[in-house]
């Protein structure tokens, strides 16, 4: 079996170096796969390096390359022997530095961090001297390991500027030198600012914790490669056939999660710590004399496999891209699924009207194209799915790019069968422009909404997938989304019905954000239509200001605010729990709720208009305005920002603005949206109200009845407590509920709801009206009128709910009697 795509050798002088790709790695455009092993540390030669003789280095590094490997872990800075060897065996390295770090500081504080950080500044800029620009190092690690009770005590924020600022020098040395820190479960909670790769350690012995923590972990990596920097089992402890046993599922598991790699714990049993020898772990895929263990046989045939060996077989996908006017991005949509080579892949494209050359250019592809008239992004999605002969179907935006492996991934996530609808990670488009580039860290855009580590609760619409006949029992998407809220939509009706929604990180694409302000903020007031929409359909998932009640936690950046409300860490008894994460983001919950409360600035603003009546009117807006002020200063002074951005500051300030504005405009969109009501669906009857029974009849007779006598009626939904809504004025609303009694007479429950907002809108400008009029008349006019607008707004309610109340009455007591109803 040929080596994985992307596991190239390097010898010699290469054209490019390994690059980040979202959360994988690729070498010169295509994906690269970490399968590599660790090498030492050994007890010291006699220059002093803790590295075999030039000899014994050079049958090691060809043995590795022999057995598939393509990269060596070092605990120090290779010597140039080491690097030379290891460039001509075509081995990549990944280098740690060694250095005095917290372990050795007695006492924490000011001095404790300057001592660290100074030594690792030495031993960064020694392993940088020798590293720099050379082909064979891929990547650095600036640190390894520090235990957890040792970051408890110098405290978490000290530890991550100090390794944060390490990786800074990394960058400062060599811009195109990947810089990690490797950590492990007991501190996974370090988030180091610049670090292009996440690195965990990670020994568990049984299966089932094992593919669970790797799931977990690709969530705690968030947007970065995810690497496994030490895996394996202890032949000593366990046998050879045990530990070869053990690192077929580990290395199977790697696999499968999506990882961007995994290096194995260790090339030999030959290693030493402190110079002093250790004996009887046996760790090792040789032995001391370099002896092969079955453990290496295992390591061959997954250096040998690729992503396509992981299954005899594969589903066949459906791929439907959806193109309305985007002349501009869909030729590299469709040039990305043209690159994948999944073995049985059709691609379905569905133009909606374009105007532009869209259809032309899609035409150009060796993909099925269906021109349609403008009707809406859910009846095209619907006709893509008419047209599908796959069992999975798979939707991908046209201004959004797939990765090479993203079917494959897609693939993986439904081999539960009550998985009806996966997805993935869509990341912001790497050297998109400035404003695309704010638009990105700004808040509002397309994210997964996650139920645990590989559950979700929605999936977005540009990389989403379903069973085909999922899709079919629930009647596909509803027309009346042309926009946005279809997926949504789609994935409350499957979890209604029981099924589950996979979240695979691996199936990742790259998105465009709007690359114009105007263009954000108008997506964010179609959002926020499409929310309004959606929430007649279900309506229990709303809260009352009309935002999503989700019950999964949105996926968003985590570092916005986090050096202010820093999350809080499960530590365990003394600090020394085995698996220690976030137990809570604080900066997520004041993010959620600064989003929802904010629009309510907006009426209190407008108070100012009271100003030239009373300078105390002035207060409140002053006050308002301050705070949001404050709230856009504390996101642009917390934001991570990364390293490479060439405008931090401007950055800093316009993702701090949007903050203030996206929800407004999200807001202003709810409002002019209409709530759309449940329709019959497969599987569930609609609403029965002409199923002739004496029930429903009696409703509609009062439903015409109420409309006769002026009342503005509507009728309840599915998920409703009441039956019928009744009202004459803008303040109240008198709602029916009725129950079937002994002789099938209705009983019945009246309750009148107060419209509060209206009220305050109401007094807010009976308030102003009085104002202008009787402002010179009254003194201190501010606070009497006020509360003359509030006594009138209330009168003005009390004969309203009278009136309403009397006529509700009336019209029960006639349809009663017309229908022969009596108890």
């Amino acid at each position: 079996m040929k080596s994985s795509r992307g596991d190239a050798v390097f010898r010699g002088q290469p054209t490019s170096r390994i690059a980040v790709d979202g959360m994988q790695l690729s070498f010169k455009g295509q994906p690269f796969h970490v399968r590599g092993s660790t090498y030492g540390t050994f007890r010291p030669r006699q220059d002093g390096e803790p590295f075999p003789d030039r000899r014994r280095v050079e049958a090691d590094f060809h043995a590795m390359r022999a057995a598939g490997l393509n990269l060596v872990r070092t605990y120090t800075a290779p010597p140039p022997d080491v690097l030379e060897i290891a460039q001509e065996a075509g081995l990549l390295l990944l280098v740690g530095v060694h250095y005095d770090d917290w372990q050795l500081q007695l006492r924490p504080g000011r001095d404790a961090r300057r001592r660290v950080l100074e030594a690792g500044r030495r031993a960064v800029a020694e392993a940088m001297g020798r590293c720099a620009g050379h082909p064979a190092v891929m990547a650095v690690a600036v640190g390894n390991e520090v235990p957890a009770d040792v970051v408890r005590l110098h405290g978490i924020q000290a530890v991550e500027d100090v390794l944060s600022e390490l990786v800074g020098e990394v960058h400062a040395a060599d811009a195109g030198m990947l810089a990690t820190y490797c950590s492990f479960p007991t501190t996974e909670y370090l988030r180091i600012e610049g670090q292009d790769l996440a690195c965990f350690n990670v020994f568990l012995e049984r299966p089932d914790r094992f593919r669970a923590y790797l799931r977990h972990l690709q969530i705690v990596s968030g947007d970065l490669p995810l690497v496994l920097s030490e895996l394996g089992l202890a032949s000593g402890l366990h046998g050879e056939e045990g530990q070869a046993a053990s690192l077929a599922w580990q290395l199977q598991a790697v696999e499968e999660a999506g990882c961007a790699g995994g290096i194995v714990f260790s090339w030999t049993d030959e290693w030493s710590v402190a110079g002093e020898p250790v004996d009887g772990w046996g760790f090792g895929l040789t032995g001391v004399n370099r002896q092969p263990k079955p453990a290496l046989e295992v390591v061959q045939r997954w250096a040998r496999t690729s992503l396509r060996d992981l299954r005899p077989a594969w589903p066949r996908i459906s791929v439907v891209v959806c193109a309305y006017n985007e002349a501009r991005l869909i030729e590299s949509c469709l040039a990305s699924l043209q690159r994948c080579e999944y073995p049985d892949l059709e691609v379905i494209v569905c133009d909606d009207g374009s105007t532009d050359a869209t259809l032309e250019l899609a035409r150009r592809f060796p993909f099925r194209v269906i021109a349609l008239p403008h009707g809406g992004l859910s009846v095209a999605r619907n006709t893509g799915i008419a047209a599908a002969t796959g069992a999975i179907v798979a939707f991908l935006d046209a201004d959004a790019a797939c990765h090479m492996e993203w079917p494959y991934r897609l693939a993986l996530a439904f081999e539960d069968d009550n998985i009806m609808a996966a997805g993935g990670p869509n990341l912001a488009v790497p050297g998109a422009g400035f404003v695309e580039r704010a638009v990105g860290s700004a808040p509002g855009g397309p994210v997964h909404v996650l139920l645990s580590d590989d559950r979700a609760e929605h999936v977005p619409g540009c990389n989403m997938a379903f069973r085909r006949q999922a899709l079919a029992a629930i009647g596909g998407f509803n027309p009346v989304y042309t926009s946005a809220g279809d997926d949504v939509d789609v994935c409350w009706k499957l979890l209604d019905r029981g099924y589950e929604i996979a979240f695979s990180p691996a199936a990742q694409v790259h998105h465009h954000r709007r690359a114009s302000l105007r263009g954000y903020l108008k997506q964010q007031a179609g959002y926020g239509r499409a929310e309004r929409m959606v929430s007649g359909a279900h309506q229990q998932r709303f809260k009352r200001l009309g935002r999503p009640r989700w019950s999964g936690f949105i996926y968003a950046q985590p570092g916005v605010l986090r050096s202010i409300l820093r999350p809080v860490i499960y530590h365990g008894r003394l600090g020394m729990a085995p698996f220690q994460g976030v137990a809570a983001h604080r900066s997520q919950a004041a993010l959620a709720w600064c989003s929802e409360l904010l629009p309510l600035a907006v009426p209190l603003i407008l108070l100012g208009l009271l100003g030239p009546l009373s300078a105390w009117w002035l207060t409140v807006p002053a006050t308002v305005l301050l705070l949001l002020g404050a709230y856009a200063a504390a996101i642009a002074l917390t934001l991570p920002v990364p390293w490479q951005e060439p405008h931090p500051g401007g950055l800093r300030v316009l993702v701090g603005l949007l903050h203030v504005a996206q929800p407004l405009a999200r807001a202003w969109g709810r409002l002019r949206g209409r709530a759309v009501q449940p329709g019959p669906e497969p599987g569930f009857g609609p609403p029965s109200w002409d199923d002739g029974d004496l029930r429903t009849a009696w409703l509609l007779d009062l439903h015409r009845d109420l409309t006769g006598r002026g009342c503005k009626v509507r009728l309840g939904g599915a998920y409703d407590w009441w039956d019928l809504e009744a009202s004459i004025g803008p303040m109240l609303a008198c709602r029916l509920a009725t129950a079937v009694g002994w002789s099938w007479y209705p009983q019945r429950r009246l309750a009148l709801r107060p419209r509060w907002l209206v009220a305050a809108a109401l007094s807010l400008s009976l308030s102003v009206s009085l104002s202008l009029g009787l402002g010179g008349l009254l003194h201190g006019p501010g606070l009497s009128l006020g509360a003359l607008a509030l006594a009138l707004v209330a009168v003005s309610g009390l004969f309203e709910g009278w009136r309403l109340r009397r006529r509700v009455q009336r019209s029960l007591a006639y349809t009663a009697e017309a229908e022969g109803l009596h108890p």
